[in-house]
Protein backbone atom coordinates (compact mmCIF):
# COMPACT_ATOMS: atom_id res chain seq x y z
CA UNK A 1 0.00 0.00 0.00
CA UNK A 2 1.62 3.15 -1.00
CA UNK A 3 0.14 6.68 -0.64
CA UNK A 4 -3.48 5.60 -0.43
CA UNK A 5 -6.39 7.29 -0.08
CA UNK A 6 -8.99 7.70 2.15
CA UNK A 7 -12.31 10.29 2.61
CA UNK A 8 -14.44 10.85 5.95
CA UNK A 9 -17.50 11.89 6.46
CA UNK A 10 -18.39 12.96 9.69
CA UNK A 11 -15.83 14.13 12.61
CA UNK A 12 -18.24 13.52 15.40
CA UNK A 13 -18.64 10.78 18.31
CA UNK A 14 -17.22 8.23 15.96
CA UNK A 15 -14.89 10.63 13.34
CA UNK A 16 -13.06 12.69 15.74
CA UNK A 17 -11.81 9.09 16.96
CA UNK A 18 -11.50 7.64 13.60
CA UNK A 19 -9.57 10.08 12.46
CA UNK A 20 -6.32 10.03 14.22
CA UNK A 21 -6.23 6.35 13.71
CA UNK A 22 -6.38 6.49 10.47
CA UNK A 23 -3.68 9.34 10.03
CA UNK A 24 -1.07 6.66 11.89
CA UNK A 25 -1.59 4.03 9.18
CA UNK A 26 1.32 3.87 7.18
CA UNK A 27 1.13 4.56 3.48
CA UNK A 28 -1.80 6.70 3.72
CA UNK A 29 -1.07 9.40 1.79
CA UNK A 30 -4.07 11.46 1.58
CA UNK A 31 -7.40 12.24 3.46
CA UNK A 32 -10.10 14.43 2.66
CA UNK A 33 -12.44 15.27 5.98
CA UNK A 34 -16.05 15.93 5.11
CA UNK A 35 -18.27 17.74 8.52
CA UNK A 36 -20.43 20.72 7.47
CA UNK A 37 -20.92 21.23 11.30
CA UNK A 38 -18.53 23.09 14.24
CA UNK A 39 -18.17 21.41 17.80
CA UNK A 40 -20.43 22.71 20.69
CA UNK A 41 -19.92 22.76 24.42
CA UNK A 42 -22.22 19.54 24.50
CA UNK A 43 -19.95 18.01 22.26
CA UNK A 44 -16.69 18.10 25.14
CA UNK A 45 -17.56 14.63 26.43
CA UNK A 46 -18.64 12.50 24.06
CA UNK A 47 -16.18 13.73 20.74
CA UNK A 48 -12.18 13.47 21.20
CA UNK A 49 -11.86 17.61 21.14
CA UNK A 50 -10.41 20.24 23.61
CA UNK A 51 -12.46 23.32 25.23
CA UNK A 52 -10.68 25.31 22.20
CA UNK A 53 -12.34 23.78 19.63
CA UNK A 54 -15.87 24.86 20.83
CA UNK A 55 -17.49 26.97 18.18
CA UNK A 56 -14.99 25.99 15.29
CA UNK A 57 -15.46 23.76 12.24
CA UNK A 58 -14.95 20.22 13.21
CA UNK A 59 -13.16 19.14 9.71
CA UNK A 60 -10.88 22.31 10.48
CA UNK A 61 -10.22 21.86 13.51
CA UNK A 62 -9.10 17.68 12.81
CA UNK A 63 -7.35 18.60 9.92
CA UNK A 64 -5.04 21.11 12.01
CA UNK A 65 -4.96 17.88 14.57
CA UNK A 66 -3.58 15.24 12.10
CA UNK A 67 -1.35 17.66 10.52
CA UNK A 68 0.75 17.86 13.59
CA UNK A 69 0.48 14.11 14.06
CA UNK A 70 1.27 12.90 10.54
CA UNK A 71 3.13 15.93 8.94
CA UNK A 72 3.91 13.89 6.07
CA UNK A 73 0.27 13.29 5.32
CA UNK A 74 -1.78 15.52 2.71
CA UNK A 75 -5.13 16.68 4.51
CA UNK A 76 -7.79 18.49 3.12
CA UNK A 77 -11.24 19.69 4.94
CA UNK A 78 -14.09 20.14 3.62
CA UNK A 79 -16.64 22.31 5.66
CA UNK A 80 -20.11 21.50 3.73
CA UNK A 81 -22.79 18.55 3.79
CA UNK A 82 -21.98 15.60 1.70
CA UNK A 83 -24.83 16.13 -0.11
CA UNK A 84 -24.12 19.25 -1.70
CA UNK A 85 -20.39 18.38 -2.71
CA UNK A 86 -19.57 17.02 -6.10
CA UNK A 87 -19.07 13.40 -6.29
CA UNK A 88 -15.62 13.77 -7.89
CA UNK A 89 -14.65 14.35 -3.90
CA UNK A 90 -15.59 10.91 -3.22
CA UNK A 91 -13.14 9.34 -5.49
CA UNK A 92 -10.51 7.58 -3.10
CA UNK A 93 -8.85 3.78 -1.94
CA UNK A 94 -11.62 3.89 0.66
CA UNK A 95 -14.86 5.94 1.95
CA UNK A 96 -15.40 6.29 5.26
CA UNK A 97 -18.62 6.76 7.30
CA UNK A 98 -19.17 8.49 10.63
CA UNK A 99 -22.38 9.59 9.97
CA UNK A 100 -25.82 10.42 12.20
CA UNK A 101 -28.16 10.92 9.71
CA UNK A 102 -30.26 8.24 8.03
CA UNK A 103 -30.32 10.48 5.08
CA UNK A 104 -26.63 11.16 4.94
CA UNK A 105 -25.91 7.57 5.16
CA UNK A 106 -28.33 6.72 2.41
CA UNK A 107 -26.97 9.62 -0.03
CA UNK A 108 -23.09 8.49 1.19
CA UNK A 109 -24.01 4.65 -0.08
CA UNK A 110 -25.39 5.83 -3.29
CA UNK A 111 -22.14 8.09 -4.25
CA UNK A 112 -20.20 5.13 -3.08
CA UNK A 113 -21.86 2.90 -6.22
CA UNK A 114 -21.75 5.49 -8.55
CA UNK A 115 -17.94 5.84 -8.06
CA UNK A 116 -17.37 2.16 -7.21
CA UNK A 117 -15.34 2.83 -3.92
CA UNK A 118 -15.58 0.37 -0.79
CA UNK A 119 -17.07 2.28 2.48
CA UNK A 120 -16.98 1.06 5.88
CA UNK A 121 -19.88 2.90 7.84
CA UNK A 122 -19.74 2.83 11.70
CA UNK A 123 -22.59 3.76 14.12
CA UNK A 124 -23.70 3.60 17.64
CA UNK A 125 -26.60 3.52 19.79
CA UNK A 126 -26.26 4.95 22.86
CA UNK A 127 -29.13 3.69 25.14
CA UNK A 128 -28.33 0.46 23.97
CA UNK A 129 -24.54 0.60 24.11
CA UNK A 130 -24.69 -0.81 21.00
CA UNK A 131 -21.44 -0.03 18.08
CA UNK A 132 -21.39 -1.78 14.81
CA UNK A 133 -19.27 -2.00 11.58
CA UNK A 134 -20.77 -2.55 7.97
CA UNK A 135 -18.75 -2.86 5.05
CA UNK A 136 -20.40 -1.92 1.77
CA UNK A 137 -18.54 -3.00 -1.73
CA UNK A 138 -20.04 -1.81 -5.05
CA UNK A 139 -17.13 -3.64 -6.86
CA UNK A 140 -18.25 -6.83 -6.12
CA UNK A 141 -21.23 -7.30 -8.88
CA UNK A 142 -23.71 -8.77 -6.43
CA UNK A 143 -22.70 -6.16 -3.29
CA UNK A 144 -25.64 -5.22 -1.12
CA UNK A 145 -26.34 -1.50 -0.43
CA UNK A 146 -27.28 -0.24 2.45
CA UNK A 147 -31.07 0.26 1.60
CA UNK A 148 -31.12 -3.69 1.15
CA UNK A 149 -31.22 -4.12 4.18
CA UNK A 150 -34.05 -1.48 4.78
CA UNK A 151 -38.13 -1.23 5.30
CA UNK A 152 -40.86 1.03 4.96
CA UNK A 153 -40.22 1.87 8.45
CA UNK A 154 -36.41 2.74 7.96
CA UNK A 155 -37.38 5.09 4.61
CA UNK A 156 -40.31 6.62 7.01
CA UNK A 157 -37.57 7.58 9.17
CA UNK A 158 -35.41 9.55 7.14
CA UNK A 159 -34.95 13.15 7.67
CA UNK A 160 -37.00 15.09 5.35
CA UNK A 161 -35.23 18.49 3.44
CA UNK A 162 -37.99 21.28 1.84
CA UNK A 163 -36.53 23.91 0.08
CA UNK A 164 -38.64 26.86 1.66
CA UNK A 165 -37.09 25.41 5.42
CA UNK A 166 -33.98 26.68 6.65
CA UNK A 167 -30.26 24.99 7.26
CA UNK A 168 -31.67 22.95 10.50
CA UNK A 169 -34.13 21.42 8.48
CA UNK A 170 -34.05 17.59 8.80
CA UNK A 171 -31.62 17.71 11.40
CA UNK A 172 -31.51 14.26 13.12
CA UNK A 173 -31.48 14.00 17.17
CA UNK A 174 -27.99 13.80 18.93
CA UNK A 175 -26.54 10.77 19.69
CA UNK A 176 -25.57 11.58 23.19
CA UNK A 177 -23.45 8.37 23.29
CA UNK A 178 -19.94 8.61 25.37
CA UNK A 179 -16.50 9.03 23.75
CA UNK A 180 -16.05 5.33 25.30
CA UNK A 181 -18.29 4.41 22.65
CA UNK A 182 -17.80 6.68 19.98
CA UNK A 183 -14.07 4.98 20.54
CA UNK A 184 -14.92 1.80 20.41
CA UNK A 185 -16.62 1.95 16.97
CA UNK A 186 -13.52 3.90 15.67
CA UNK A 187 -11.30 1.21 16.54
CA UNK A 188 -13.28 -1.31 15.00
CA UNK A 189 -13.45 0.85 12.01
CA UNK A 190 -10.06 1.86 11.50
CA UNK A 191 -8.76 -2.01 12.08
CA UNK A 192 -11.03 -2.37 8.85
CA UNK A 193 -9.93 0.14 6.87
CA UNK A 194 -6.13 -0.36 7.10
CA UNK A 195 -7.38 -4.96 6.56
CA UNK A 196 -9.19 -2.94 3.32
CA UNK A 197 -6.45 -0.90 2.74
CA UNK A 198 -3.68 -3.62 2.79
CA UNK A 199 -5.97 -6.45 0.56
CA UNK A 200 -6.07 -8.91 3.67
CA UNK A 201 -7.71 -12.09 3.32
CA UNK A 202 -9.08 -11.55 6.81
CA UNK A 203 -10.97 -8.57 6.11
CA UNK A 204 -14.56 -8.64 6.45
CA UNK A 205 -16.38 -9.67 3.31
CA UNK A 206 -18.99 -6.91 1.13
CA UNK A 207 -22.11 -6.97 3.38
CA UNK A 208 -20.79 -7.65 6.40
CA UNK A 209 -22.09 -6.31 9.95
CA UNK A 210 -19.87 -6.15 13.22
CA UNK A 211 -22.34 -5.32 16.24
CA UNK A 212 -20.73 -5.66 19.47
CA UNK A 213 -23.22 -5.26 22.74
CA UNK A 214 -21.16 -3.44 25.18
CA UNK A 215 -23.33 -3.96 27.83
CA UNK A 216 -23.46 -7.67 27.63
CA UNK A 217 -20.03 -7.70 25.72
CA UNK A 218 -21.46 -9.94 23.33
CA UNK A 219 -20.28 -9.99 19.53
CA UNK A 220 -22.46 -10.91 16.56
CA UNK A 221 -21.53 -11.05 12.49
CA UNK A 222 -24.10 -10.95 10.37
CA UNK A 223 -24.14 -10.45 6.20
CA UNK A 224 -26.62 -8.58 4.34
CA UNK A 225 -27.79 -10.43 0.60
CA UNK A 226 -28.04 -8.14 -2.03
CA UNK A 227 -32.00 -7.35 -2.16
CA UNK A 228 -33.91 -7.76 -5.09
CA UNK A 229 -36.16 -5.29 -3.88
CA UNK A 230 -33.77 -3.10 -3.12
CA UNK A 231 -35.24 0.53 -3.73
CA UNK A 232 -31.51 1.77 -5.05
CA UNK A 233 -30.19 0.78 -8.54
CA UNK A 234 -27.12 -0.30 -7.42
CA UNK A 235 -25.78 1.29 -11.18
CA UNK A 236 -21.81 1.38 -10.90
CA UNK A 237 -21.60 3.86 -13.44
CA UNK A 238 -18.92 4.07 -15.66
CA UNK A 239 -17.49 8.00 -15.49
CA UNK A 240 -15.70 9.69 -18.26
CA UNK A 241 -13.52 12.20 -16.76
CA UNK A 242 -12.94 15.38 -18.65
CA UNK A 243 -9.80 17.35 -18.60
CA UNK A 244 -11.99 20.30 -19.20
CA UNK A 245 -13.02 22.71 -16.23
CA UNK A 246 -16.70 24.09 -15.88
CA UNK A 247 -15.08 27.75 -17.17
CA UNK A 248 -13.83 26.04 -20.05
CA UNK A 249 -16.56 23.49 -21.84
CA UNK A 250 -20.06 25.46 -22.73
CA UNK A 251 -23.17 23.90 -22.66
CA UNK A 252 -22.96 23.19 -25.99
CA UNK A 253 -20.28 21.22 -25.67
CA UNK A 254 -21.35 19.56 -23.19
CA UNK A 255 -24.30 18.28 -24.96
CA UNK A 256 -22.52 17.48 -27.74
CA UNK A 257 -20.64 14.95 -26.06
CA UNK A 258 -23.55 12.50 -26.10
CA UNK A 259 -23.09 12.13 -30.29
CA UNK A 260 -19.83 12.72 -31.90
CA UNK A 261 -17.94 14.58 -29.07
CA UNK A 262 -16.54 18.29 -28.35
CA UNK A 263 -16.78 20.90 -31.04
CA UNK A 264 -19.55 18.55 -33.43
CA UNK A 265 -21.80 20.63 -35.60
CA UNK A 266 -24.78 20.20 -32.97
CA UNK A 267 -25.22 18.19 -29.92
CA UNK A 268 -28.58 16.16 -30.19
CA UNK A 269 -31.92 18.05 -30.27
CA UNK A 270 -33.05 16.16 -27.28
CA UNK A 271 -30.29 16.15 -25.14
CA UNK A 272 -30.58 17.52 -21.76
CA UNK A 273 -27.67 17.54 -18.73
CA UNK A 274 -28.08 16.35 -15.05
CA UNK A 275 -25.68 16.53 -12.30
CA UNK A 276 -25.40 13.54 -9.94
CA UNK A 277 -27.37 14.32 -6.39
CA UNK A 278 -28.48 17.57 -7.84
CA UNK A 279 -30.76 19.97 -8.97
CA UNK A 280 -31.54 23.02 -10.69
CA UNK A 281 -33.27 26.42 -10.04
CA UNK A 282 -35.32 27.82 -12.48
CA UNK A 283 -36.76 30.50 -11.15
CA UNK A 284 -36.66 32.97 -7.91
CA UNK A 285 -39.10 34.71 -6.57
CA UNK A 286 -38.80 37.08 -3.53
CA UNK A 287 -40.63 36.68 -0.53
CA UNK A 288 -41.44 40.06 0.00
CA UNK A 289 -42.73 41.37 -3.23
CA UNK A 290 -43.74 38.57 -5.31
CA UNK A 291 -41.11 39.92 -8.12
CA UNK A 292 -40.11 36.78 -10.55
CA UNK A 293 -36.72 35.92 -11.77
CA UNK A 294 -35.80 33.39 -13.71
CA UNK A 295 -32.75 31.73 -13.83
CA UNK A 296 -30.81 28.54 -14.67
CA UNK A 297 -28.59 27.23 -11.48
CA UNK A 298 -27.56 24.40 -9.13
CA UNK A 299 -29.03 25.15 -6.10
CA UNK A 300 -26.32 24.67 -4.02
CA UNK A 301 -24.66 27.02 -5.87
CA UNK A 302 -26.64 30.35 -5.94
CA UNK A 303 -24.75 32.94 -4.82
CA UNK A 304 -25.55 35.35 -2.28
CA UNK A 305 -26.36 38.35 -5.27
CA UNK A 306 -28.42 35.50 -6.60
CA UNK A 307 -30.55 35.83 -3.43
CA UNK A 308 -31.36 39.39 -3.34
CA UNK A 309 -34.42 41.10 -5.48
CA UNK A 310 -33.45 43.28 -7.47
CA UNK A 311 -37.21 45.27 -6.86
CA UNK A 312 -37.30 45.88 -3.47
CA UNK A 313 -34.11 43.78 -1.81
CA UNK A 314 -35.56 41.24 -0.34
CA UNK A 315 -34.79 37.72 -0.70
CA UNK A 316 -35.21 35.61 -3.30
CA UNK A 317 -36.26 31.95 -2.79
CA UNK A 318 -36.51 29.02 -4.78
CA UNK A 319 -40.51 27.45 -4.75
CA UNK A 320 -40.56 23.90 -4.85
CA UNK A 321 -41.81 23.75 -8.71
CA UNK A 322 -38.83 26.15 -9.30
CA UNK A 323 -36.95 23.13 -9.48
CA UNK A 324 -35.71 20.92 -12.31
CA UNK A 325 -33.69 17.50 -12.33
CA UNK A 326 -32.20 18.52 -15.62
CA UNK A 327 -31.23 21.79 -18.03
CA UNK A 328 -32.81 21.38 -21.19
CA UNK A 329 -31.88 23.73 -23.83
CA UNK A 330 -35.22 24.01 -25.42
CA UNK A 331 -36.38 25.86 -22.13
CA UNK A 332 -33.26 28.66 -22.56
CA UNK A 333 -32.80 31.67 -24.34
CA UNK A 334 -31.03 32.24 -26.81
CA UNK A 335 -26.92 32.31 -26.90
CA UNK A 336 -27.16 29.60 -23.84
CA UNK A 337 -25.53 26.85 -25.13
CA UNK A 338 -22.68 29.22 -25.72
CA UNK A 339 -22.23 29.86 -21.60
CA UNK A 340 -19.78 27.46 -19.68
CA UNK A 341 -20.82 25.22 -17.71
CA UNK A 342 -19.91 27.29 -14.71
CA UNK A 343 -22.85 29.80 -15.26
CA UNK A 344 -24.97 27.13 -14.80
CA UNK A 345 -22.64 26.72 -11.43
CA UNK A 346 -21.54 23.79 -12.03
CA UNK A 347 -18.07 22.64 -10.29
CA UNK A 348 -14.86 20.82 -10.81
CA UNK A 349 -15.67 16.83 -9.98
CA UNK A 350 -19.50 17.33 -10.64
CA UNK A 351 -20.20 14.32 -12.61
CA UNK A 352 -23.00 15.96 -15.51
CA UNK A 353 -25.11 12.92 -17.06
CA UNK A 354 -25.76 13.47 -20.85
CA UNK A 355 -29.38 11.65 -21.86
CA UNK A 356 -31.32 11.10 -24.88
CA UNK A 357 -32.60 8.93 -27.05
CA UNK A 358 -29.74 7.00 -27.68
CA UNK A 359 -29.14 6.37 -24.38
CA UNK A 360 -27.05 8.26 -21.59
CA UNK A 361 -23.47 8.76 -20.86
CA UNK A 362 -21.68 10.06 -17.33
CA UNK A 363 -18.60 12.68 -17.53
CA UNK A 364 -17.10 14.24 -14.55
CA UNK A 365 -15.46 17.66 -14.88
CA UNK A 366 -11.98 18.54 -14.45
CA UNK A 367 -10.57 20.68 -11.70
CA UNK A 368 -10.08 20.21 -8.41
CA UNK A 369 -13.27 19.48 -6.52
CA UNK A 370 -12.24 22.00 -3.77
CA UNK A 371 -12.68 24.71 -5.73
CA UNK A 372 -15.55 26.63 -5.60
CA UNK A 373 -16.87 30.36 -4.89
CA UNK A 374 -18.14 29.28 -1.28
CA UNK A 375 -16.73 30.28 1.66
CA UNK A 376 -17.54 26.98 3.32
CA UNK A 377 -14.73 24.97 1.68
CA UNK A 378 -11.26 25.14 3.01
CA UNK A 379 -7.73 23.15 2.17
CA UNK A 380 -4.98 21.97 4.72
CA UNK A 381 -1.38 20.87 4.27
Amino acid sequence: MNDASVVVVGAGNIGSHVLPLLARIEGLGELTIVDKDVYEKKNLNGQAILPGDVGKAKAQVQARLLGRLSPELVVHSIVDALENLPIGSFRADLIVGCLDSREARRRLSEIAFRVAVPLIDAGVQADGLLTRVNVYDPQNEDAACLECAWGAADYAALEQVYPCQGAANGKPPATNASAALGALAAALQAIECEKWLRGRSDRLAPGSEVLIDAASHTHYRSTVRRNAACRFDHERWTIERLAQSPAALSLGDALALAGSGVGSAAPPTDAVLTVEGQRFVTQLVCAACGAARPIARLAVTLRSRDRVCAVCGQENVPRGFDLSDCIDPAALPAGALRRPLRAFGLRGGDVFTITHAGGARHFELGGHPWTTSSPDFSKTK
